[in-house]
């Protein structure tokens, strides 16, 4: 496992950002901002049907970075929600110091969320009707909704630079605007 672990290491020295194109950037930034948009709407169930949807989409880029640093490309993982949930998060919070500094016991909660593969649940419930006629809007909360939209920008700031090809211009204004949203609607 240690010859295996070198061999990646030294693979990843050599290796090229991915570099996403700039039609995937605004793919990325549109989910971002509508989760935004739709919170600061009072549109709780919208705001985190997006954030979830950006996790989702971190988790496909990870899966390609693995298999970029000499990793087996997880096919199964690509098209399952709650592997991508998984990829996304342990990628980039698992290390995370900002994260546990700033959201505490809300990281926990997240994590739980993770853990329990709630996330597509919650994904689902915020865009169709329950048992019953139950609008989404009466399924999500604010506070779901809320730690949602915190945990995606987390995790969509950590995939800039190396991963996607930008620089850290891009981490540092993303962060910004998650200091910023929490902030203005804590």
């Amino acid at each position: 496992m240690e010859n295996k672990a070198r061999e990646i290491f030294q693979k990843a020295l050599g290796m090229k950002p991915i570099k996403l194109s700039d039609d995937v950037k605004r793919h990325y930034d549109k989910y971002w901002k509508l989760s935004i948009k739709f919170f600061e709407e009072s549109d709780f169930a919208l705001a985190s049907f997006f954030a979830i949807t950006l996790i989702e989409e971190v988790g496909k880029l990870t899966i390609m970075r693995i298999e970029s640093l000499g990793g087996k490309f997880d096919k199964k993982g690509f098209y399952n929600h709650h592997q991508k949930y998984r990829y996304a998060a342990y990628d980039n919070l698992i290390v995370n110091s900002r994260v546990t500094r700033i959201y505490g016991n809300d990281e926990s909660k997240f994590a739980e969320l993770i853990k329990k593969d709630e996330l597509f649940k919650i994904r689902n419930n915020a865009l169709y009707l329950e048992n019953g006629m139950i609008v989404p809007e009466n399924v999500v909360s604010r506070d779901t909704a809320f730690l949602l939209v915190c945990f995606a920008g987390e995790i969509y700031a950590e995939i800039q630079g190396f991963t996607t090809g930008t620089g850290p211009d891009d981490w540092q204004r993303i962060l910004e605007e998650v200091d910023e949203f929490r902030k203005t609607n804590e």
